[in-house]
C-alpha cells in the first residue's frame, strides 16, 4: 500500500500512469534485448578466453622446454650473459573499445622487446618463443578485460530488468487499478446521488 499512499485518483493522473507504464515497458523490452545480446557476447568472449588460455599454456610449455635445452647446451652463466644483451623495453597504448556501450581496453603494442645481437641457436629459439608469449599475454589480457566488463554489465542489466518486471511495473499497475476502482466508485456514487435526487424531485412534484 505504500506505493499507493498519496496517489491522486483523478482521470488525468490515470492517463499519466498508463503513459508511464507504456514507457517503462518499452524500456524494459530494450533492456531485455541488450541483456540477450550481452549474454551472447559473454558466451563468445568466454569461449575465446578459454582458447587464449589454452594457447598461452602451450606457449609456456614450449618456452620452458626450449629454455631447459638452452641451459643444458650452454650452461646457466652463458644463458644469463647472452640474455642481458636483449633490449627488453616495451611500450603499450591502451585504447578504448566498446560493445553495446560497454567500454573495455584494447592494447596496442608500440614497442616490443628487440633482439639486436646474434644469439646461440638454442637461445634464439627461446627468444622467439618469448616474443610469441609476450604477444599472447597481451591478447589474453584484452580478452580477460573484455569478458569481465561484459559480465559486469550483463549483471547490472539483468538486475534492472528484474527490478522493472517485479517491482516498478507491478507497482504502477497497482496504482492504475487503485485509481480505476476509485473513479468507478465515484461514478457509482454520483449515479446513486443523481437517482436519489431525481426520485426526491419526482415525489415533490404536485
Amino acid at each position: 500500500m505504500s506505493s499507493i499512499s498519496g496517489v491522486r485518483p483523478t482521470r488525468a493522473f490515470l492517463i499519466e500512469m498508463k503513459r508511464r507504464i507504456r514507457f517503462v515497458e518499452r524500456g524494459c523490452e530494450f533492456l531485455k534485448l541488450k541483456r540477450d545480446h550481452l549474454a551472447k557476447e559473454l558466451t563468445e568472449s568466454l569461449n575465446a578466453l578459454r582458447g587464449q588460455r589454452r594457447i598461452l599454456n602451450e606457449k609456456l610449455a614450449e618456452v620452458y622446454e626450449a629454455l631447459r635445452e638452452a641451459y643444458i647446451s650452454l650452461g646457466p652463466l652463458e644463458v644469463v650473459s647472452q640474455a642481458k644483451s636483449v633490449r627488453k623495453e616495451t611500450d603499450v597504448d591502451v585504447l578504448p573499445m566498446s560493445v553495446m556501450g560497454v567500454l573495455y581496453p584494447y592494447l596496442r603494442v608500440k614497442r616490443r622487446p628487440v633482439i639486436d645481437v646474434e644469439l646461440d641457436v638454442s637461445l634464439a629459439k627461446v627468444a622467439r618463443l618469448l616474443l610469441e608469449l609476450f604477444d599472447q599475454l597481451i591478447n589474453l589480457a584484452m580478452f580477460e578485460a573484455r569478458t569481465e566488463r561484459i559480465a559486469d554489465e550483463l549483471g547490472k542489466t539483468n538486475r534492472k530488468v528484474n527490478a522493472l518486471e517485479n517491482i516498478v511495473i507491478p507497482s504502477y499497475r497497482r496504482i492504475v487499478k487503485y485509481i480505476e476502482d476509485k473513479l468507478e466508485e465515484e461514478a457509482l456514487d454520483d449515479l446513486v446521488r443523481t437517482k436519489l435526487i431525481g426520485g426526491v424531485l419526482t415525489r415533490r412534484r404536485p
